[in-house]
C-alpha cells in the first residue's frame, strides 16, 4: 500500500502547504481520507488517475477537511466519471453532508454517477472496508466534535492516522503500530482538542513505533527545536510530513 500526504497543513493554512488530508492507493484502488483544496492538482502530482478514487473517508466535518469536496466532484464528472463514489461520514454528519450534496446542484450538471453515502458510528470501532489483506476501520477521536481516526491493516503492517486529537489512550494502547500518521498543530504545550508534537512526543510509546510522521502543521512553529531536544529513538523514527511525499506500508 501507497500512502500519498495529499495535504500536511492545520487549518490556519500555509504557504506551502495544502490542509491536511492523505490518499490510500492499494493496488488499482485508493481512498481519499478527507479533502483539502486541490484535490485534482494532486492526484495528477501523483500520477494516479481520478477513476481510481473508490471513495472518501471523512473523518469530521470542520472545513478544511471537507472543503476540496466539490472540486473532486467536478473533476469526476468532467472526467466522465460511471461507477458509484462511496462517501463515509460520521453518523452526526449525514444530514449535513447531504445538504451540501444538494446545495451543489450535482443533479443539474448532471453528476452521471451515483454517491453513495455510508454513515457509521464514530463513537466506536468500525469496519468500513474489508477486502483480503487490506481492512480499514474507523475509532474515536478527541477533537471535541464527532471525529475519528482511521486504522488500516494492509498485509501483517498496521497504519494508524488521526489528524484532529487530543493525546489517544486507544492509539497508545495498541499493541503494534508501523507507522502512526498523527497531528502537531503546535511544536509545544498542552492543548485540548489538538496535539502539540512535545505531547505526542511524551504521551505515545515512540520506542514500539515503527516510523511517526505528524501532519496538521502549523507554519512558524519551533518544530525543529524540539525534534532536537528529543530522546534518540524520536530523532530516528519521527518525521515532519510534507505535502506530496509519499510511504510505502
Amino acid at each position: 500500500m501507497n500512502v500519498f500526504f495529499m495535504g500536511t497543513a492545520s487549518a490556519a493554512g500555509s504557504k506551502e502547504r495544502d490542509n491536511t488530508y492523505l490518499l490510500l492507493q492499494n493496488n488499482e484502488e485508493s481512498w481519499m481520507v478527507d479533502v483539502g483544496g486541490n484535490p485534482l492538482g494532486k492526484l495528477k502530482q501523483a500520477s494516479i488517475p481520478i477513476d481510481r478514487i473508490k471513495g472518501v473517508i471523512f473523518t469530521h466535518f470542520h472545513v478544511d477537511h471537507i472543503y476540496g469536496l466539490p472540486s473532486l466532484l467536478w473533476g469526476m464528472w468532467i472526467a466522465g466519471r460511471k461507477e458509484p463514489l462511496t462517501l463515509f461520514c460520521p453518523q452526526p454528519n449525514e444530514a449535513q453532508l447531504r445538504s451540501i450534496l444538494q446545495s451543489y446542484q450535482a443533479a443539474e450538471w448532471p453528476i452521471g454517477f451515483d454517491i453513495v453515502i455510508r454513515p457509521y458510528e464514530w463513537e466506536q470501532e468500525n469496519v468500513i472496508v474489508d477486502q483480503p489483506d487490506f481492512r480499514i476501520s474507523t475509532f474515536q477521536s478527541l477533537h471535541g466534535v464527532p471525529a475519528s481516526g482511521i486504522a488500516v491493516q494492509n498485509g501483517g503492517q498496521v497504519l494508524i492516522y488521526s489528524a484532529d486529537t487530543g493525546p489517544n489512550e486507544w492509539i497508545a494502547n495498541q499493541p503494534r503500530i508501523d507507522v502512526l500518521i498523527h497531528e502537531a498543530t503546535r511544536a509545544r504545550g498542552r492543548m485540548s482538542t489538538h496535539t502539540s508534537l512535545e505531547d505526542l512526543l511524551a504521551f505515545y510509546p515512540i520506542d514500539r513505533i515503527g516510523k511517526v510522521y505528524a501532519v496538521h502543521l502549523t507554519d512558524g512553529e519551533p518544530y525543529g527545536e524540539v525534534l532536537a531536544g528529543s530522546s534518540d529513538a524520536a530523532k530516528s523514527k519521527v518525521e515532519l510530513a510534507c505535502d506530496m511525499m509519499s510511504i510505502t506500508v
